[in-house]
């Protein structure tokens, strides 16, 4: 290794520390801006209530037909077990925020008014989440009668509700069509596919979308809930809030956020289920 005298080697230095100077402030504020998407969005809470411990079996027990749930036990039980191996709450939501902030570099970081507006809307989406029936619905109802805003009607054009909800419900369609298969006593097409081969079969499925009848009636209805739900949420902001959230999501790198939060999120969860399904498969006795 050379032996460059120290005036030399702070001379070699000073570039690099200096350039590490000025990009501090930009990548700061990057991360700002991605937590504060992530916060807003709920995308750590919407993760975690499909893709928890018990989350992904109960999710895919939901689009069983009857006949399938009464015989699908244990299949959902080792879909659970596979599942609670290959999702991962916190590894998933950092790569996503990871995306969403190299979108964001050279977007100025949210300010004051801003943070408080998501973290009132933040509190509101999990009050909201901790309410019974009863009560979800007498605030839905509220907050719905309320006149159209064309503000809160842009806002929320501008957020990815529907289309995540979009990635669970197409994550849940595909985990239930193999739990239903290994039900049904139908696992040799699977368990005799080579890893390469159902690998693809599965980003095969997840690229062809939903294209029967009553799963793609039944996304229909789920994004448009989703929507409804946001909706209420946003009428029970103040005006001033809204003014504040509408401006920083109409910021030129807002665009580019949103559409790496929506693509890192579908990446996360196709990986980990594809993991799962493969993991399912493979622990399933061959008959």
């Amino acid at each position: 290794m050379p032996a460059f005298p120290v005036s030399t080697r702070h001379f070699l230095l000073a570039p690099v520390l200096l350039l590490s100077l000025l990009l501090a402030p930009a990548l700061a504020s990057s991360q700002d801006r991605a937590q504060a998407l992530m916060q807003f969005e709920g995308v750590q809470a919407r993760y975690k209530g499909a893709y928890a411990p018990g989350a992904v079996s109960r999710d895919a027990r939901q689009l069983l037909e009857p006949p399938d749930q009464a015989i699908a036990g244990k299949a959902l039980q080792a879909l659970d077990a596979a599942a609670a191996r290959s999702f991962d709450v916190s590894a998933s939501v950092a790569a996503v925020q990871q995306e969403v902030a190299a979108a964001g570099r050279g977007g100025a970081a949210p300010g004051p008014q801003v943070q408080a507006a998501v973290a009132r809307f933040s509190k509101l989406r999990a009050d909201y989440a901790a309410m019974d029936d009863a009560g979800k619905l007498e605030f839905f109802n509220r907050e719905r009668a309320k006149p159209a805003d064309p503000a809160r009607t842009e806002l929320l054009e501008r957020m990815a509700v529907a289309d995540t909800r979009e990635v669970d419900f197409s994550s849940q369609l595909l985990l239930s069509s193999v739990v239903k298969q290994l039900a049904r006593g139908n696992a040799g097409q699977f368990t005799s596919l080579p890893d390469r081969t159902l690998d693809m079969a599965v980003d095969t499925l997840w690229s062809r979308g939903i294209t029967s009848p009553r799963p793609r009636n039944l996304l229909t209805v789920a994004r448009e809930f989703e929507k409804q739900v946001t909706q209420a949420l946003l009428a029970a902001l103040p005006d001033a809030d809204i003014a504040a959230l509408l401006a920083w999501r109409n910021d030129p790198q807002a665009a580019a956020e949103r559409e790496a939060l929506v693509g890192a999120y579908r990446a996360e969860v196709k990986a980990s289920g594809a993991v799962a399904i493969r993991t399912l498969v493979r622990g399933w006795p061959r008959s």
